[in-house]
């Protein structure tokens, strides 16, 4: 991409991050709702996703599953740190051979409805997290079966050595947010109520679908000490620039923000203002199609490896995303397992060499691809910078933009594009090749699979983590050299907080759990 065309994308960044959005602000109908709680200990917090279920089986995770966070308690946390910390579950136990996780819960726990939480609870709600097959049950592809031991204990039995099974079960991957058994035999309204044993439970008759959530404390919480809020209100904000308008006029205290937001923000933050980071994920271009079944150009290695040979990385990341960003084409970030500096040297910014793999593939000319991406400021923005870089390989983007997860989800499925830009968590890689790398992964929706990386994958799992790393990083290695991505970046994780609120950093956890965004004062 050129200068010119780079910098009308800049002023176009400007534009809509830098516009009066006041209008924007106040039509979210937080204005009149701040007056009415007044008096309350309300947190406010916007939201950067519609959800696409509150139904843990059937939701997105990270920024995406933040609507949850309040409701549904997770067996597990994930800390900062990467060490797990109890949450239902007190004590757990993984089998030497990582094919069965046991599970002891506390006592204390019931869920919203007043129920208690048990073990035979736990079963029937992650036997239904399986059976509805959304979109990370293939973590649990391999389950076996649940085994009641006693009221409080239940034993997870997987077929293939699993040593990141426990984690599994933690907030981010959903598995863990147990749903009540009135809720499991209720299904039908798991998408719009909510039946966990979180802090806080939905107040349904207080909640515009699509807009704004409201949620109320749980009487039957565990530990009343940890909910700290009268009420939590969680206001969609697609627009990255109307929520940083809102936090402006005092409307929210928190904000689920983007690196590009950050990074056009940062240097003009009132005082009150702060802005809460840390590396923990990846944004870029995933080529879904590559056995060429709608796009036949995409089958060929050599037009993949093009495409990572035509995005300067480098000019993408310093000029839109800056401090929050840095240029990447691996999908595990550095600090976690897999991730290889090596591997950034594989395709360096060669617009010459693109174009030979481009005639050398029968493509001289380029061709359309089909690009969806889901409706955020982000999204939107980077789409235009791989967009223009592509288009000198003769590559036109025919783009499509769904409004939030469900629409792409179900998009994905009917095959209607070919390729998509995505920004997604790194994590333990045992579990995020499920979503990326599985053949029945949500991110490959056209089951793309090689030998030689399956090979590598199983190879890998079956090791211990502490073992791990170098089978990992020849996994992430040979996903390089199929070119089935084009990473743009590592990226940040990036939340707005004002002076009103603490809250700690998202580090391994990948996300900030609500529970721990507590009042400053």
């Amino acid at each position: 991409m050129d200068t010119n065309q780079f910098n009308d994308i800049l002023i176009g960044r400007r534009s809509l991050l830098g516009a009066s959005a006041a209008g924007l602000a106040l039509g979210t109908g937080l204005m009149g709702e701040a007056h009415a709680q007044a008096n309350a200990r309300v947190l406010t917090v916007g939201g950067a996703f519609i959800p696409q279920s509150m139904d843990p089986a059937n939701s997105g995770n990270g920024r995406a599953g933040l609507n949850l966070a309040p409701c549904y308690e997770p067996l597990v946390r994930t800390l900062a740190d990467g060490k797990i910390a109890p949450a239902l579950a007190t004590a757990w136990d993984l089998s030497a051979d990582s094919k069965e996780a046991t599970f002891t819960l506390r006592q204390n726990a019931k869920f919203s409805d007043g129920e208690p939480v048990t073990a035979e609870a736990c079963k029937k709600s992650i036997e239904y997290f399986v059976a509805k097959k959304g979109p990370f049950a293939a973590n649990l592809a391999t389950m076996t079966g649940i085994e009641v031991l006693d009221t409080y204990r239940f034993k997870v039995k997987v077929s293939v050595p699993q040593p990141a099974l426990i984690t599994l079960f933690n907030g981010y991957w959903l598995a863990g947010y147990i749903i009540s058994p009135k809720g499991v035999a209720n299904a039908a309204v798991l998408g719009s109520q909510t039946f966990g044993a979180g802090p806080y439970k939905l107040d349904h008759t207080a909640t515009v679908t699509g807009k704004t959530y409201t949620y109320v404390p749980n009487e039957h919480y565990y530990d009343k000490s940890r909910v700290k809020w009268d009420k939590v209100v969680i206001t969609i904000f697609e627009d990255q620039n109307a929520g940083i308008q809102a936090m402006k006029a005092g409307q929210i205290k928190l904000l689920v923000s983007d690196p590009l937001t950050a990074q056009s923000n940062v240097d003009s933050l009132p005082k009150n203002m702060r802005i809460v980071s840390d590396p923990v994920g990846w944004t870029g271009l995933i080529l879904m199609d590559r056995d060429g079944q709608v796009q036949p150009y995409l089958k060929d290695v050599r037009v993949r490896q093009a495409i990572n040979h035509a995005i300067d990385r480098k000019l993408i990341s310093q000029a839109l995303l800056g401090r929050f960003a840095e240029p990447s084409l691996q999908l595990q970030s550095r600090g976690f397992m897999g991730y290889d500096a090596a591997l950034e040297k594989r395709y360096p910014f060669d617009l010459a060499k693109a174009k030979q793999l481009m005639e050398a593939a029968g493509y001289p000319n380029g061709f359309e691809l089909k690009v969806g991406y889901i409706n955020n400021t982000l999204s939107r923005f980077l789409t235009q910078a791989i967009a223009g870089q592509l288009k000198k390989i003769g590559i036109k983007f025919v783009t499509e933009e769904y409004q939030g997860f469900g629409p792409f989800l179900a998009a994905g499925r009917n095959k209607t594009y070919s390729a998509l830009v995505f920004n997604s968590n790194s994590s333990v890689p045992n579990l995020a090749r499920f979503q990326t790398l599985d053949a029945k992964g949500s991110l490959n929706t056209y089951g793309s699979e090689d030998a030689t990386l399956t090979k590598l994958m199983n190879e890998a799992a079956n090791l211990p983590l502490a073992k791990a790393e170098a089978a990992w990083k020849k996994v992430y290695a040979q996903s390089v050299e199929l070119a089935w991505f084009a990473p743009v970046a590592a990226v940040h994780v990036c939340y707005f907080a004002t002076s009103d609120i603490k809250m700690p950093q998202a580090g391994q956890s990948l996300v900030v759990d609500l529970i721990d965004v507590v009042p400053a004062k």
